[in-house]
């Protein structure tokens, strides 16, 4: 199964620097003028995006990287992009606490036993934090607030921490691609994507 998910993450991976080529070729001047009127508007519609991203699965914000730093510029990006991804973790969160019966809304619950499985029940801080350099954007938000033994300002404070290196290394690299650098933003992402496998090895291998 691991390795499936290797494969899946690493189809993602060329999927976004393919994208984020194909994007580095539009002409996205009427964006930036519309950004420059109303840029609270344009950063709240980005970080609405990404809460909605995470709260209703299965889409992936993940894509839009390049376009974002393009529009936003890098630095900024990472920061929406934390505030989102972190606020659709919350609220993914103290949605699972109301019960299955509202998660059943949002989510399969085939997927969510299938990664409940995978997660021990008496997991940490440190688990957490390595959970969300992994899988930051996923179903997981949902299955860690299912677990009961797990206080809020734990899983809020850890999985921020997660968040933070995964969102600036995926902008900058989204960056890199969205202005036509292939060879800056791929070597990027390579080093993500080898970071992200032996972190699954290890988080598998210790059982975090």
């Amino acid at each position: 199964m691991r390795h499936w998910q290797n494969i899946v993450f690493i189809f993602i991976i060329l999927f976004i620097i393919a994208f984020g080529l194909w994007q580095s070729q539009w002409d996205i001047r009427i964006f930036e003028e519309s950004m420059e009127m109303h840029p609270f508007l344009s950063a709240m519609a980005y970080v609405l995006f990404l809460i909605g991203s995470i709260v209703l699965l299965p889409f992936s914000s993940l894509p839009l990287l390049p376009l974002a730093a393009r529009i936003f510029g890098v630095w900024m990006t990472g920061i929406l992009s934390i505030i989102g991804w972190w606020i659709g973790c919350l609220i993914a969160f103290q949605i699972a606490r109301m019960g299955r019966r509202v998660l059943e809304k949002f989510v399969s619950f085939k997927a969510v036993d299938h990664i409940e499985k995978r997660i021990p029940p008496d997991i940490g801080f440190l688990g957490i934090v390595v959970l969300r350099m992994l899988l930051p954007t996923d179903m997981t938000s949902y299955v860690l607030g299912l677990l009961k033994n797990l206080r809020f300002s734990i899983y809020a404070t850890a999985s921020l921490l997660g968040i933070i290196p995964f969102a600036f290394v995926w902008s900058y690299a989204g960056g890199e691609i969205g202005k036509g650098d292939f060879f800056s933003g791929a070597v990027i992402l390579l080093i993500l994507c080898i970071t992200v496998i032996f972190l699954r090895k290890l988080q598998h291998k210790r059982r975090i």
